[in-house]
């Protein structure tokens, strides 16, 4: 079942996340209702951050259109700075370009505590440390200006209240 989307300034997405420990079936449940709501936004990435659980997993697409998961993912190398066009599911409606780097090394683990290692560049790179950021507590609105930051803030804030009101009625 998708779960709605958590938008920011929510303090779930400001918070580092911990690391999951069990493996289980708990675990299973939350990738699928994350899968759910990454697939009803048509997002290409989630982070459980963003359905309000503090857990260190996302999701990753890839350019072919399928995903994978990442629990307790670290960056191990990064290198070739660029600077891409980026939007987040948590900052509906908003572009922005982000300071990012082209390829990275990542170590993470599967659904079943298996680690890999991935070598990623380009798209697939830049995803990664989407997600990655999300679960060390930052949204890419953090590498913009203050002056941005705070025009975005004051927008999603309106929506929040909106949000909020929908519900209620």
């Amino acid at each position: 079942m998708a779960r709605d989307i958590v938008i920011w300034p929510n303090k779930v997405l400001t918070t580092p996340t911990k690391p999951v420990t069990d493996f289980g079936e708990g675990l299973t449940k939350l990738l699928d209702e994350m899968t759910e709501s990454m697939k009803e936004a048509e997002g290409i990435g989630i982070a459980a951050t963003q359905i309000g659980v503090s857990l260190r997993c996302a999701w990753v697409g890839r350019e072919d259109g399928t995903f994978f998961e990442i629990i307790n993912p670290q960056i191990l190398d990064k290198s070739g700075p660029v600077v891409l066009e980026e939007g987040c599911l948590s900052v509906p409606d908003y572009f922005d370009k982000t300071p990012r780097f082209h390829k990275v090394k990542v170590k993470y683990q599967d659904r079943v505590g298996e680690w890999h290692e991935l070598e990623a560049e380009g798209r697939l790179a830049h995803v990664l440390q989407h997600e990655i950021d999300h679960l060390d507590g930052h949204v890419f609105v953090d590498h913009l200006s203050a002056l941005k930051r705070g025009l975005i803030l004051e927008k999603m804030r309106k929506l929040q209240k909106a949000l909020q009101r929908q519900k209620k009625e």
